[in-house]
Order: C-alpha cells, then sequence, then structure tokens
C-alpha cells in the first residue's frame, strides 16, 4: 500500500470514517514489515488499539465510582443549599438595620428638644475656649480636606496604573 494511501486512511480513521474492511487494511499494513519511517509513530498508537489482551478492570470500581458519584451530588446540593441560607442570612441582616434605623429615628424625632446654652449665658472664659476648639476644629478640617483631596489624585493614579496593567496581561 502507498504511504499517501495508508496518511488517507489513517485521517479518515482518526476522523471515524473508515469502514472496517479499511481499518482491517490499516491494522494489516502495520503488522507488516514495510513501515514507512515517518508512519512508525502510528504503528505503535494503532497496534497498541488493537492489542488484544483484556484490561483488568478491579472487582470493587463500581462501587467507589458510585460513591464518587454521591459524594459529588451531595457537595453541590450542600453549596445550594449553601447559597440559599447566606442569601436569607443577608436579607435578614438588611430587615434588621432597615428597622434599627427606623425605630432610632422614630426615638430621636419624639425627644424633647434640649436647651442649649447661648453666648449671654457663658463666661468670657469659657468663651474663649470655645473660639479656640472652633478654630482647632476648622483646621482639622482644612488638614482632613487636603487628605481628602491627595486620596482623590492617588486614587487616580491608581486606576491609571491598573489600565496598563490589565492592557499588558490581556496580551
Amino acid at each position: 500500500m502507498d504511504t499517501s494511501e495508508v496518511k488517507k486512511l489513517i485521517e479518515d480513521f482518526y476522523n471515524g470514517e473508515t469502514t472496517l474492511e479499511e481499518e482491517r487494511l490499516l491494522y494489516d499494513y502495520f503488522k507488516g514489515d514495510n513501515i514507512a519511517n515517518e508512519l512508525l509513530d502510528e504503528q505503535q498508537i494503532f497496534l497498541e488499539m488493537y492489542n488484544s489482551e483484556e484490561v483488568e478492570v478491579p472487582k470493587d470500581l463500581e462501587m467507589k465510582l458510585t460513591n464518587l458519584i454521591d459524594d459529588l451530588a451531595s457537595k453541590e446540593e450542600k453549596k445550594k443549599t449553601s447559597k440559599k441560607r447566606n442569601l436569607f442570612v443577608w436579607a435578614t441582616s438588611i430587615a434588621a438595620g432597615i428597622a434599627i434605623l427606623i425605630f432610632a429615628g422614630i426615638h430621636f424625632n419624639n425627644q424633647q428638644p434640649s436647651v442649649q446654652p447661648t453666648m449671654a449665658n457663658v463666661s468670657t472664659e469659657e468663651q474663649l475656649k470655645i473660639e479656640e476648639a472652633q478654630k482647632a476644629l476648622l483646621l482639622l478640617s482644612s488638614n482632613f480636606n487636603k487628605g481628602v483631596s491627595q486620596l482623590s489624585v492617588v486614587s487616580t493614579s491608581i486606576d491609571k496604573t491598573n489600565e496598563v496593567l490589565s492592557r499588558t496581561l490581556d496580551q
């Protein structure tokens, strides 16, 4: 048989398009001695597929496979149950948080307003302390706002870095 014919039959064989007669021709060819060097690997593969030795199957294989399938099925069921439970926990937590906010709002809304001290009732010394506290709070607020604006710049830089990394890793 010509090497090109054998290659065509091998291709048809791997595609599942050969007849029993064509497979018999391939088998006879590979059992023979006149095999092209480029087809020696195919010979080994083909003859191994038609090796008549029985493969020993362990007696407890079916039981092991059944147990494995059952274990996988139970793990899958646990995952589904766990997802449902997590959803329930989240929904309950959100509802409880909303209820607490509603009750806190009602409670603080119904309280009597307390008497606020006026500047007329405060001594000069206390007024100076209040003014110093206000200055300190303004300074703190100013510095905090500067820090927040710096965070915005850093956040923009991080976003740009992430974009570059994403593009680099995608390539």
